[in-house]
């Protein structure tokens, strides 16, 4: 069992509700909740406001499972398994279902910063054998920044995709409008055909596009709300919600969960991937305020 205890006078260490280690931020700017479980950040909210991450109400919060909601780390892969690794593999990779470690917590005039680490090891050579580190860096603040660095420690090139895949909070489908995506993207729901675009993205059904030419900074407006999306050295931006059709499939959404939900994420998915010579080190970021 693991015991509460303050690690600096915003973090605190405590459990989610199946007994996986939760941080829990509460500082001058905002609140934020951080399971080391796939190093996944499950909430966030800047006092006064609402919540800009939608997190599931029947997420699984005891390790069994991907966590439902806020941010989960598509890695080394994101989508099914390239056939380079073996198409039997897990969906999105491992990082989002292996137990991070915390490796640092400090206070700073901006904000939070939460540092956590994953390594390879037995397990995580069995579905993809590089020798890697992996870290990220969380700064709760006036904005939420994420930092996804993959460090290779192996003796060969390795290849990785991957996403910070952000589940935002919306009001409903019908308020939303997002600008900054370009003019075309491929549609996954129609075999990834290349679709053009004109003007804005509303949203009236399932969507799982992937925006090839999106701004660095994508725009969602949400009623009177505008949320920015500011991706980093990424190659395209998805956007994706299941509708009802989807979320009616899923045991861990409500039906109804698809209608406060919108996905925006910062990914790489060209099928080339990044290659990460030995020795160094590629960041994926996203910004979302």
């Amino acid at each position: 069992m693991l015991t509460t205890r303050t690690l600096t006078p915003s973090v605190t260490l405590t459990q989610t509700s199946g007994g996986q280690p939760l941080l829990k931020v509460a500082n001058a700017f905002a609140e934020s909740e951080i399971c080391l479980f796939g190093g996944h950040v499950l909430t966030y909210r800047r006092h006064g406001e609402t919540p800009l991450l939608w997190l599931s109400d029947k997420a699984v919060l005891d390790g069994s499972k991907p966590i439902r909601g806020g941010v989960p780390l598509c890695w080394p892969w994101f989508g099914p398994a390239p056939a380079r690794v073996g198409s039997s593999k897990s969906a999105h990779g491992f990082a989002r279902t292996a137990l991070w470690t915390l490796d640092g917590v400090s206070d700073h005039e901006d904000g939070t910063l939460i540092h956590l680490s994953l390594s390879d090891s037995d397990e995580t050579r069995a579905q993809w054998d590089h020798g890697f580190v992996l870290e990220l860096d969380v700064l709760v603040g006036k904005e939420l920044s994420l930092v996804l660095t993959t460090r290779n420690t192996g003796t060969t090139p390795l290849v990785y995709s991957g996403a910070l895949h952000t589940y935002l909070q919306i009001s409903s489908p019908e308020t939303v409008s997002v600008t900054g995506l370009g003019t075309s993207y491929l549609d996954k729901l129609n075999a990834g055909q290349l679709t053009e675009q004109q003007g804005p993205l509303t949203v009236s059904g399932a969507l799982d596009r992937i925006y090839q030419h999106a701004d660095t900074t994508v725009v969602v407006q949400d009623g009177e709300q505008r949320i920015h999306v500011t991706s980093g050295n990424h190659d395209s931006v998805v956007v994706w919600t299941p509708w009802l059709e989807g979320a009616s499939a899923m045991a861990d959404m409500s039906d109804d969960g698809y209608r406060t939900m919108l996905c925006v994420e910062a990914a790489i998915t060209d099928e080339a991937g990044i290659t990460v010579a030995p020795g160094e080190e590629h960041s994926l970021s996203t910004v979302i305020r």
